[in-house]
């Protein structure tokens, strides 16, 4: 279910963009969100992949 929802989000990512350069007339924009975006999975992959285990203490 997973695969199938991050398809569907990945799906809609050129259009979206498509449609915001349409609106814009400019790919400033558009390219801009990309650069956002690329920060904000750079900075989740750096803190994902941390050498840290997860302890769970049972109750």
């Amino acid at each position: 279910m997973a695969q199938s929802i991050g398809y569907l989000i990945a799906a809609a990512g050129p259009l979206l963009l498509g449609i915001l350069h349409d609106t814009t007339n400019s790919w400033a924009l558009p390219l801009m969100v990309l650069v956002v975006l690329g920060f904000a999975m750079a900075g989740a992959g750096y803190g994902a992949g941390r050498n840290c285990q997860v302890r769970c203490s049972a109750p």
